[in-house]
């Protein structure tokens, strides 16, 4: 380790390296660390990596020939059903030939494989040198996007965000923020209190004003001003099964970049981002010579730049007044100053989508089980006669539990891909260095054997008084992963989703007046529009 990483853990605070133990001697067994323990027969019993299942690459076509239409084994199947067919048919260990693309894959299924990869320690997220934002950070100047020193960092705020205390010092701000969120969401209503088009960017503005606020301490201004009133003249137009090229924007795209806030460009450029898929591996966006590539480019330098903009207005404002609860990590990360720059545009750029389409998700599974949605309307209506009566504000395990489950049954993305530096050893195969690791938590998490009732709706499960067969505590604890095992909002996800809950509970009533909509998992898994909300007075 550097020295400067050094310096960093020695700023922050000092912390073990975090260890997963195992449950079987051979599993630790065949980790890179423990290699050379291992008893020769066990040594001898590991099978090569082209021994496990897989799709057989064809000439030419490669294994896109699975999902051509009619013809193809997974035409009917996209996102997580491809892989949920994957796992059907060939098991828990699924392997990809390097036919497929420039490397090979491996789909895990299992979480004690899962496990086995994260013990490994031998493994990191893969880096795509020809994508935008690769080839938008080599050009910015030092951006230290890998290396022991970022490393030291993430292994420090994810530290941080698990600190009970620290936690809460956000339940003000983050209150404040759903009362806001909450207030423009009834804005929004029209005919028979449904809401109109502009409900996705009215979560995407509270999700950048949450996360901005865990990062900086500061409100961005992402609520601010008047909701927007569609009319004949602004509206998008209807899209039909021959308008696929019509992209779903929202309306500050229809204004110039002038007359925008520097939070409504950042909300701006967060939905370009997450609907073009820039971070997505692609053809559109890999090929230099696509406009895409080079709009995304742009997109990516605006959102450096304003990320950039409210770092400085946040340190200025750590330095010039009195701390408030909301600035704790910010002032804990001080040393660094700017340092944090690059890794702060990080967490807004991979974490403002999926929280925005977590709670949309939520949204929807509370939508259609009124009787849940009651329970927890009466659990935040009695939270809040409490609190007026001057009792400390009790907890919330239902709302809480809600978001849990919202969180396993829609997670943000179909699994972590990870890239071993070493071979490796998992499920008794051998995996040689350069393999990209798929663990498909989106499939644990709604998987029978694990959860039981698993394609239901049932927040109990993580209740004390909850059905003991369905218990989430009976599940494998890699079983339902939403953001992965490292990610450093895994702790906090479910305190912004429950603010947002309660807020809502408290005056309104949601239903959903429409057909069951379809999953698209593009970068992550997102409800496709149209949304047919309606928002009810709570009576």
């Amino acid at each position: 380790m550097s020295k400067s990483s050094f310096l960093i853990r020695q700023s922050l605070f000092h912390r073990q390296r975090r260890h997963i133990t195992g449950s079987s001697s051979q599993q630790t067994s065949t980790s890179p660390q423990r290699s050379n323990m291992a008893a020769p027969r066990l040594v001898e019993s590991v099978r090569p990596f082209n021994e496990i299942p897989g799709p057989i690459a064809l000439p030419m076509l490669r294994h896109s020939a699975h999902v051509l239409p009619r013809i193809g084994s997974y035409h009917h199947t996209v996102g997580l059903g491809l892989l949920e067919g994957l796992q059907d048919k060939y098991g828990d260990l699924v392997r990809l030939a390097k036919a497929s693309r420039t490397r090979p894959v491996l789909y895990v299924f299992d979480p004690e494989m899962m496990r086995e990869v994260y013990e490994s320690y031998a493994t990191e997220p893969p880096r795509f040198e020809k994508s935008p934002l690769c080839q938008h950070r080599k050009g910015v100047g030092h951006c230290p996007v890998h290396g022991d020193e970022t490393k030291a960092i993430w292994a420090a705020i994810r530290a941080l965000l698990q600190d009970g205390n620290l936690l809460r010092s956000y339940d003000k701000v983050f209150d404040d923020i759903a009362a806001d969120a909450t207030r423009r969401l009834g804005d929004l209503r029209h005919a028979e209190n449904a809401l109109n088009e502009e409900m996705e960017t009215e979560i995407y503005r509270w999700a950048i004003e949450t996360i901005g606020v865990m990062i900086f301490g500061i409100r961005f201004g992402c609520l601010d001003g008047a909701v927007h009133i569609p009319t004949p003249d602004n509206q998008k137009p209807e899209k039909t099964s021959l308008d696929d090229e019509i992209h779903d924007l929202c309306s500050l795209s229809k204004r110039s970049l002038e007359e925008l806030t520097p939070a409504e460009r950042l909300v701006r450029c967060s939905r370009e981002i997450a609907d073009g898929s820039y971070q997505v591996r692609s053809e559109a966006t890999l090929n230099r010579e696509n406009p895409t590539f080079n709009s995304a480019l742009k997109t990516f330098d605006r959102h450096f730049s304003l990320t950039e903009h409210f770092l400085i207005q946040a340190l200025h404002s750590l330095s010039s007044c009195e701390l408030r609860p909301e600035q704790v990590l910010l002032d804990k990360l001080r040393p660094l100053q700017r340092r944090i720059l690059p890794l702060a545009a990080d967490i807004l750029l991979a974490g403002v989508d999926p929280l925005a389409q977590t709670a949309i998700h939520m949204f929807y599974q509370l939508s259609l089980h009124a009787a849940r949605q009651q329970r927890a309307h009466d659990e935040v209506h009695w939270s809040i006669a409490s609190r007026d009566a001057g009792a400390d504000t009790p907890e919330l395990p239902y709302v809480a539990a809600c978001a849990r489950e919202a969180m396993r049954l829609h997670p943000a993305t179909g699994g972590v891909v990870r890239r071993n530096r070493e071979a490796i050893v998992v499920g008794g195969y051998e995996i040689p260095a350069g393999v990209d690791i798929v663990l498909a938590h989106g499939v644990t998490s709604k998987s029978e054997k694990q959860w039981g009732r698993a394609n239901a709706f049932v927040p109990e499960r993580w209740c004390n008084e909850g059905w003991e067969p369905l218990r989430a505590s009976r599940a494998h604890p890699l079983a339902s992963m939403p953001f992965g095992e490292a990610c450093p909002g895994t702790g906090i996800v479910g305190k912004m989703l429950a603010a947002l809950t309660t807020r809502v509970l408290d005056k309104y009533r949601l239903e959903w007046h429409g057909p069951t909509p379809n999953v698209a998992t593009v970068g992550v898994n997102r409800l496709h529009p149209p949304y047919y909300f309606v928002l009810q007075n709570a009576a």
